[in-house]
């Protein structure tokens, strides 16, 4: 399994090339997974729980869990209160679609952002933002965000973080308490 380095104080994990993933389920979980009429779709969800339960493994709690999964990456963020994750595989996304998921000042944001493919941050943490509030919003738009700093590797918002590293980026909201 080839897990993706993200910040140590996410409690959250995003793996790729896991060999052999059916052993990492129950006959209830396959269950599950055999219901899936398509493969891709079989294979996303597998993935996206294999990284639950490697968190688990390593010490993760909480009752609250989020998945993601894109391309041939499965996550997992886990925690004590609502969370959300998202992971996109790097790709470019059309500045006039920004005005289906961004308010104009987010827009703006994203326009001075320096963070390479600002745009997908924006997408990705919007995603994370939606996840943590259980979807409760109609659209992306409507999850609000205000952008707090920028780096090379990411952005910090308000309620969730973004990371970008090898081909992916990665989305986590942090706490609501």
């Amino acid at each position: 399994m080839r897990v993706v380095p993200l910040p140590e104080e996410w409690a959250a994990l995003v793996i790729a090339e896991v060999e052999e993933p059916r052993r990492w389920f129950t006959a209830e979980e396959l269950a599950i997974v055999d219901a899936f009429p398509r493969q891709k779709r079989r294979e996303e969800w597998m993935l996206s729980r294999i990284a639950e339960k490697e968190l688990r493994r390593r010490g993760a709690r909480g009752a609250h869990v989020s998945y993601s999964h894109r391309g041939a990456y499965g996550a997992a963020a886990i925690g004590e209160a609502p969370v959300g994750i998202d992971v996109e595989v790097v790709r470019e996304v059309r500045p006039d679609s920004a005005r289906f998921f961004l308010t104009g000042a987010e827009a703006a944001d994203a326009q001075r952002c320096a963070v390479d493919r600002a745009l997908l941050h924006f997408w990705c943490a919007k995603e994370a933002a939606w996840k943590q509030r259980g979807g409760a919003l109609p659209t992306l738009k409507r999850v609000p965000l205000r952008l707090v700093s920028a780096s090379e590797q990411g952005l910090r918002f308000d309620s969730v973080e973004t990371f970008a590293i090898d081909d992916v980026i990665v989305a986590v909201t942090r706490p609501t308490s």
